[in-house]
């Protein structure tokens, strides 16, 4: 496999991962079910609203390689 042929899939398999949670985040939405998250090393429980709210109070980002 070529390089542009790999860097085409795992562009495709990041944005197929990324458009498979928005759909889990607008399921767990729709059902009020929470989200059950790990968080500085603790599992947590949180509504899909509020996630959405502060996503970046729950994502870290990953170092560059």
């Amino acid at each position: 496999m070529d390089n542009n042929t790999q860097e085409d899939l795992q562009q495709k398999l990041q944005r197929g991962l990324e458009l498979a949670f928005q759909r889990l985040l607008e399921f767990k939405k729709q059902k009020n079910s929470p989200l059950i998250i790990m968080k500085d090393n603790k599992i947590i429980e949180v509504s899909a609203e509020e996630f959405i709210k502060n996503r970046s109070a729950y994502h870290k980002t990953k170092p560059a390689v």
